[in-house]
C-alpha cells in the first residue's frame, strides 16, 4: 500500500510539504505562492511518471528497441463543473520502434497501468475527517 502526508508550512498558505517513504515535495495550491508544483500537476505527473515506466518494462520484457520516450499529459478543469476536469488527454511518443511495437506497447500500457485505469473507468475514494 502506498502511503502519501501532507503537512502545511505556518506562515505561508497556500504551500505544503508532502512526504512519501523518506522522500519529501514541496506544493503549492491554486491560490498558493504560485512557485511550486501543484496537486492538478503531480496528477499529471503521476500518469506520465507511469506511462513511462510500464512502456519501458514492457518494451525490455518484449524485446522491443525502445530508444526513447516522451510523454505530455495535459487537462482542463471543468468549464461546467470545475470539480472535475473536462478531459485529460496523454500523448506518448516512442522512440526506435515500429508503429506495430508501438501499438503494442500502448495495448499493454492500458491493460496494466493502475493509475490510467482509475482514471478511465473512475476509482472510489474514501474521506476522513477528524478534528483534533
Amino acid at each position: 500500500m502506498a502511503t502519501v502526508s501532507g503537512h502545511t508550512i505556518a506562515g505561508v498558505p497556500g504551500r505544503f510539504v508532502l512526504g512519501a517513504r523518506t522522500n519529501h515535495l514541496v506544493t503549492d495550491s491554486r491560490l498558493g505562492p504560485g512557485e511550486a508544483v501543484q496537486a492538478g500537476e503531480l496528477f499529471l505527473s503521476a500518469l506520465a511518471s507511469c506511462a513511462m515506466a510500464n512502456f519501458e518494462a514492457t518494451a525490455h520484457e518484449l524485446g522491443v528497441p525502445l530508444t526513447g520516450i516522451s510523454v505530455d499529459a495535459q487537462h482542463r478543469r471543468g468549464t461546467e463543473d470545475p470539480t472535475r476536469y473536462d478531459f485529460t488527454r496523454l500523448t506518448i511518443t516512442v522512440r526506435g520502434v515500429e508503429q506495430r511495437d508501438a501499438d503494442a506497447l500502448g495495448a499493454r500500457f492500458v491493460a496494466t497501468c493502475p493509475i490510467y485505469n482509475t482514471i478511465r473507468r473512475g476509482g472510489g475514494v474514501d474521506l476522513a475527517v477528524v478534528a483534533a
